[in-house]
């Protein structure tokens, strides 16, 4: 670890640093608070040894003042006998731990280890919540639709407030479970459990089981205690998709969960505390179904907190030949075939396809063509029948539909653009060779 000591007394700085020094750690002296802020913004140690006796600065205002830094240090203070309640003053002000003088090196050998597993310990969790938001960058953030990128935006906003509830609206197969999964892969809570439910798919019995747990001998079947998914999530988020779907009785229960902040399992009496991020979505118009009696209008509010509308895939042409690329590569790499990029008369019908099932049915629609596939070139012939035979439709909300050339020339810029100009590994991503490309380049002036 980088130690930074801010202590005024000579002789014991010297042997702690000496001490750490020992150790394998980089330590660093400073003997007033004016110096050790100055090397604590140019070092940016893991750990502050802290003497809470400085002669310019009161050692509690000092780590007041350390705590508003970005990315504060690990701070241990270190008091003189009989200063005691300092040190638990410090420690409520989030300092680790403290240490009396004379200093017993065991103990600070101790101390130093504690600190070293904690730091590394959130190290990994940083790398895990990285490689988290990465993994949903690389599979879902590529689209480049205006309402899209609208939508990411206000996903990063409201990714950071981790007590808010969510609710994510779109038509079926829009892709809000990955909005949701985005949502906690951007959140403080990453490391921590993402657990997910469909309302819609269990009985009123089960589902509320499923939820809540139940104790032993809760109901006949009930051999033994079991916890619910709203336990299981503790510290992370849990996903309710198709909120709609819900029995009001089951709708009272979650209404108080969401109230009280607590639950009791089926058959217990005991109130467990709970600290679970709560995102829902639906298809449903919920203001129509609390109006008309269905939803109750106390729950609804209390879930749609921050709203979170996803487009309907007619609406985003542009976004069609994007996730239908993406697909592709995902389908042949599943399946373990070697297909050419999809032709332009194909993705010219798939733009005109009004996609009812949304993101959801165009990827199924790829991977059947993948599948049945005979040659390296899809191609219109390649098509399910129903889309093939399809009539076209006129632009959706006045965007345009691209012509042929302009399909070709978008996927070109998409490819370039994905690949950071390499051109050969575009030329890959495009199923086409590198001097094809090239000419393509020169053909539509795109340098």
């Amino acid at each position: 670890m980088r130690i930074l000591l801010i202590d005024d007394e000579a002789s014991l700085t010297k042997i702690l640093i000496k001490f750490l020094e020992q150790g394998g750690h980089e330590a660093f002296p400073a003997s007033t608070a004016a110096e050790g802020f100055e090397k604590n913004g140019v070092l940016k140690p893991d750990l502050i040894l802290l003497d809470l006796h400085l002669p310019d600065m009161g050692g509690l205002e000092v780590l007041s003042k350390l705590n508003e830094t970005v990315s504060p240090a690990s701070v241990v203070v270190i008091t003189g006998e009989g200063s005691v309640d300092s040190a638990v003053q410090a420690m409520k002000m989030g300092a680790e731990d403290y240490l009396e003088k004379p200093i017993d090196m065991e103990r600070l050998r101790v101390v130093l280890k504690k600190i070293t597993e904690k730091r590394g310990l959130q190290k990994e969790v940083a790398t895990l919540k990285r490689n988290q938001v990465e993994m949903y960058r690389k599979d879902y953030l590529f689209l480049t639709d205006p309402d899209m990128q609208k939508l990411y935006s206000e996903v990063e906003q409201v990714a950071c407030q981790e007590k808010v509830t969510v609710m994510i609206l779109g038509e079926t197969g829009t892709g809000k479970e990955h909005v949701a999964r985005l949502v906690h892969a951007l959140s403080p809570r990453a490391a921590k459990p993402f657990v997910e439910l469909h309302c819609g798919s269990l009985p009123e019995s089960i589902l509320e089981s499923e939820l809540f747990g139940y104790e032993q001998g809760a109901f006949t079947d009930a051999k033994r205690q079991k916890p619910g998914l709203f336990e299981i999530a503790q510290s992370g988020t849990i996903f309710l998709d198709e909120i709609g779907e819900l029995t009001p009785s089951v709708q009272m229960k979650l209404l108080k969960v969401l109230e009280q902040k607590t639950l009791r399992r089926l058959g217990g009496t005991r109130e467990i505390p709970l600290d679970v991020r709560i995102i829902t979505a639906t298809h449903r118009d919920l203001e129509k179904e609390v109006k008309e009696g269905r939803f109750r209008a106390d729950l609804y509010y209390r879930l749609n907190v921050i709203p979170l509308t996803i487009p309907a895939l007619r609406h985003r042409p542009d976004d069609i030949v994007q996730l239908a690329n993406f697909f592709l590569q995902e389908s042949c790499r599943a399946f373990n075939k070697k297909l050419s990029l999809l032709s332009d008369d194909l993705l010219a019908l798939l733009k005109n396809h009004p996609w009812p099932g949304n993101v959801r049915e165009l990827k199924h629609v790829i991977e059947r063509m993948v599948v049945t596939a005979k040659t390296g070139n899809l191609t219109v012939k390649d098509l399910p029948k129903e889309i093939r035979e399809a009539k076209v439709r006129p632009a959706a909300d006045g965007k345009k539909v691209l012509t042929k050339v302009e399909s070709e020339q978008a996927n070109i810029k998409h490819a370039l653009l994905e690949t950071k100009g390499n051109k050969s590994n575009a030329a890959k991503l495009l199923g086409i060779t590198r001097k094809t490309l090239f000419n393509k380049i020169k053909k539509y002036q795109l340098d």
